[in-house]
């Protein structure tokens, strides 16, 4: 009998029996002093190494648009061990009907060479599905010039945007994570990369659609990436909900939005990104779950965060590239968890060949989440901060931060 036990337990893989060495930390706990939610998380490190989380503390108790939200930051000098207290980032006034009645759904980025910190965000009091191009939807912009230590008021930009997409009727940048290119760079900074989604007027119709912008000045200005008519038919993903961007290895771009089950997935590629960093053409959409093995979920549509990191193949010691992708797993908001795939340096994809062979890796929740971003630590290890319901008063706020052997499963480490 005990050898027969012996030989059950050694069929059991090891990796079914992971715990990841860190347990998580609540950063923003909802209904805590302040009794009100926290929800959408967003990360950074800077060049320093430091780590500035930042979430909404919604004192309207709902999205932005609804009323005062205000944005909080809590910073970490030591890879996440311990967390300063938080600090208001931006305030929002709460008067009916302002501009800066709240400020919510933040995307951030830390410029790699320097101090600088960007944040765009929603504000206002509109919500984003009743935006109309008289009263849309606001967008707001503001800089830490000192790696957090402090940020500057924030700049309504509303109407740089809008000019930008001219159909467009209402829109916000996809929360969490700004991209920055580790391949094109301009004059001092490194191109930064978001996505948004968007109510356009295709054809009389209003559809819910993604573009990819890009800016050269760390922010200044942006563009649209491949776009031509702007009106939905060039968009890179119609019937996309909330838009990721990541980069591959060669330079082309990829969008990753949210969808019911899974993932859709566009490549952007440039026809001679050493010459031009402009010219190139986006392939065809797909659906995740649509493609031999690749990343099928639940019935939930939520938000989640995709991130390009260095690996090593742990049996072979082979140097690798991942891919990885946060999201709910399960049916609704529940078990947010990672799916990775191997990427080839410098290899083209189209976009059914990037959502093909994915494989599940750490299931970080096992009760209801939702949102989810990541960043990468200056000791090598991923910064996750997600929406975890730890009691039945809401989300709070948490982070783990997560080997890659943990996030694979000790495939890659």
């Amino acid at each position: 009998m005990l050898t027969l036990v012996l030989l059950i337990a050694a069929s059991i893989p090891a990796v079914a029996q992971q715990t990841p060495q860190c347990p998580p930390q609540v950063l923003f706990q909802t209904y805590d002093s302040y009794h009100v939610p926290y929800r959408i998380p967003a990360i950074v490190t800077t060049n320093k190494g430091h780590l500035i989380a930042v979430a909404d503390r919604r004192y309207c108790q709902l999205d932005i648009g609804f009323g005062k939200i205000d944005l909080v930051a809590r910073t970490s000098k030591n890879n996440g061990r311990t967390w300063s207290p938080d600090t208001v980032i931006q305030r929002g006034s709460g008067i009916e009907g302002s501009h800066d009645c709240g400020y919510g759904d933040i995307a951030m980025v830390a410029d790699r060479t320097s101090k600088r910190i960007l944040c765009m965000s929603v504000t206002g009091n509109v919500i984003y599905i009743k935006g109309t191009r008289e009263n849309p939807n606001r967008i707001a912009r503001w800089y830490s010039p000192d790696g957090g230590k402090s940020w500057t008021k924030a700049e309504d930009v509303t109407d740089a945007f809008y000019a930008m997409l001219p159909h467009t009727r209402t829109m916000f940048i996809g929360s969490g994570r700004i991209m920055q290119s580790r391949v094109v760079k301009k004059d001092k900074y490194y191109r930064l990369y978001c996505s948004v989604l968007t109510r356009t007027q295709m054809d009389d119709k209003d559809v819910a659609c993604n573009y990819v912008i890009y800016s050269d000045d760390f922010g200044a200005s942006w563009a649209v990436l491949g776009g031509s008519t702007l009106d939905g038919h060039d968009s890179p993903c119609l019937d996309g909900d909330e838009p990721k961007t990541e980069e591959l290895p060669n330079g082309d771009v990829i969008l990753s939005s949210r969808k019911w089950y899974g993932r859709f997935f566009n490549v952007y590629h440039f026809a001679d990104i050493r010459h031009d960093q402009k010219s190139g053409s986006w392939g065809q959409c797909v659906a995740s779950h649509d493609v031999p093995g690749g990343i099928k979920v639940g019935a939930n549509s939520c938000n989640g965060e995709i991130y390009l990191v260095d690996a090593v193949e742990s049996a072979t010691g082979r140097k690798a590239k991942l891919m990885l992708q946060s999201l709910p797993c399960g049916e609704g908001r529940v078990d947010v968890g990672f799916w990775y795939k191997e990427i080839v340096p410098n290899g083209i994809y189209s976009p059914r060949a990037f959502a093909h062979n994915w494989t599940r890796g750490l299931q970080v929740s096992h009760t209801t989440s939702a949102y989810s971003t990541m960043t990468l630590q200056k000791d090598g290890r991923i910064g996750f901060f997600w929406e975890e319901k730890l009691t039945d008063n809401g989300f709070d706020m948490a982070y783990q931060p997560l080997t890659i052997a943990e996030i694979t499963l000790e495939k890659y480490k």
